[in-house]
Formats: structure tokens, C-alpha cells, sequence
């Protein structure tokens, strides 16, 4: 006897969503942190003395298999790497700096010796991997 009335269904807002979008967008944006990259070339594997001008000097950094390295042969601690491959360098800008990375060695410590001379104002790197380093 008493039947209620059909009910229309009603649209669902989409304003309520836009807005959250919004908001997510804005939160993104403003916690992003944008790095300005810099870039060094890294020429692998390293260069033969035989392909270098006949007045460039090679400077060499060992990374060894046990954790240590070296300067030309010279050990120093890695907090000390770019004061010392500084030194190496000295005034020269036509020096190539050889990263030698003895089987075994760390990631990190090729990071750092990239990271050494692109401060010591190294134009050319090079890496190379190799079996063992001779000393």
C-alpha cells in the first residue's frame, strides 16, 4: 500500500578528488630536492703510455685488493687522496690520472678516487680493472 518513491541516484563530485591531486602535487614539488650534477668524463679502460703526448705525465692511483691506496706507488689514507693527488698534479693541466682497481677492491674507494680528482682539477680520468697491481 505505501510504497516509497524511487530514489534517484546521485553523481559523485569529482571536485573532492581534483583537490586532493592538487595537494599531493604541491607536497611533492616542495619536498623534492632538485641536485645540480656535475659531470666528469671517465675514459675506460685507461690509456697506454704509447697513446699519450710525449709531454703528458701519468699519475696512477692503486686502489688494492686489501683496502689501501696509493699514489704512484706512495701509500696515503683516503682522507688525504685529493690533497696528495693535488700535489702530484701540481700547476700541470695536461696530466691523466689513472684509476688502477686491483680485483677485490671497493666501490667506494673508486668513488672517492673519481671524486679526488675531479677536485684536484683533473681534466682527463681514466680506469682500469685489473688482476693484480704490480709494486
Amino acid at each position: 500500500m505505501f510504497e516509497a518513491p524511487p530514489r534517484k541516484r546521485g553523481m559523485a563530485s569529482l571536485t573532492p578528488l581534483i583537490d586532493v591531486v592538487f595537494l599531493l602535487l604541491i607536497f611533492f614539488m616542495l619536498t623534492t630536492s632538485f641536485l645540480q650534477t656535475q659531470s666528469l668524463s671517465v675514459v675506460t679502460p685507461a690509456p697506454s703510455v704509447e697513446d699519450l703526448p710525449k709531454d703528458a705525465r701519468v699519475v696512477e692511483i692503486w686502489l688494492n685488493g686489501d683496502g689501501s691506496i696509493a699514489i704512484d706507488g706512495t701509500p696515503i689514507e683516503r682522507k688525504a687522496l685529493p690533497e696528495g693527488l693535488k700535489t702530484a698534479i701540481g700547476e700541470r693541466n695536461d696530466i691523466t690520472v689513472t684509476i688502477l682497481a686491483e680485483k677485490g677492491s671497493r666501490t667506494q674507494a673508486l668513488v672517492a678516487a673519481v671524486e679526488a680528482a675531479r677536485q684536484s682539477g683533473a681534466k682527463n680520468v681514466g680506469t682500469a680493472r685489473v688482476e693484480k697491481i704490480a709494486k
